[in-house]
């Protein structure tokens, strides 16, 4: 969230007149226009489209949900921390930079993103308590998203004062190794949903009633009716009488 909020505030930025210098002096953006950074993030949206499609069942088959979701996050970093140096890269290779971050961050979104759901869903122990832990996930991932880029605008804002354009990626980088060394301890749940809903199936066909079963019991209570009445001999003097 806040990477989608720094990124085009980076590209934007104008053009440093003073040299950066390494490790941390990386100063100005690539002061691109509202119109190409628009275009650019049209493109995005499209391949995001395709890969979520294409890419991520393609990804889960092979490594699982969890195992997707650990290398995204744990590579997640290195964008932050590299993306302000692309301010170094020569002239002739900067949109070849701009598009491979972008490509980067599209990739580990579509990977993570749904991955993060599905482990989500199977680490709720009763479908009973399913709609609250989705509704607290919803509501952590909506504040986020309401304070994720305006603290961020902030830092990025104080960095440009301080002559570092990378601050605000560097502090959001740090915030992104907190939750990869967090995935390591990270488990999938054991399937319980599917058990519930076996075991939901289950009892509901032990309480249909089988067709056959009916008429069959139907069919018995006939004939047993009938050789009651044959048997009886109160029903036997009364069958005249009825017949007149």
């Amino acid at each position: 969230m806040s990477f989608d909020t720094l990124m085009p505030l980076f590209l934007s930025t104008p053009v440093s007149k003073e040299p950066s210098s390494l490790p941390f002096g990386m100063r100005g953006g690539f002061a691109l226009s509202a119109q190409t950074i628009g275009l650019m993030l049209s493109l995005q949206g499209l391949y995001s489209m395709l890969a979520q499609v294409f890419l991520f069942p393609f990804a889960v088959r092979r490594l699982g949900n969890l195992k997707t979701f650990r290398c995204v996050v744990i590579i997640w970093p290195l964008l932050y921390f590299l993306t302000p140096y692309m301010v170094l890269l020569p002239e002739r290779y900067r949109w070849t930079g701009i598009y491979a971050c972008l490509l980067w961050r599209v990739t580990a979104q579509v990977l993570a993103y749904p991955s993060n759901a599905i482990l989500l869903t199977n680490s709720a122990p009763s479908m009973l308590v399913l709609g609250v832990i989705n509704g607290v996930a919803g509501s952590t991932a909506s504040l986020m998203r309401a304070f994720g880029p305006t603290i961020s605008g902030l830092i990025y804002s104080s960095g440009l004062k301080m002559g570092c354009t990378g601050l605000a990626f560097w502090i959001c980088g740090l915030v992104a190794v907190f939750g990869a060394v967090e995935s390591i301890w990270m488990g999938e749940g054991g399937g319980r949903l599917e058990e519930d809903l076996e075991q939901v199936e289950a009892n509901e066909e032990d309480e249909l009633i089988n067709p056959l079963t009916v008429d069959a019991a139907l069919l018995a209570a006939g004939r047993r009716g009938n050789n009651c009445i044959k048997t009886s001999p109160q029903l036997k003097i009364l069958e005249p009488i009825s017949a007149e």
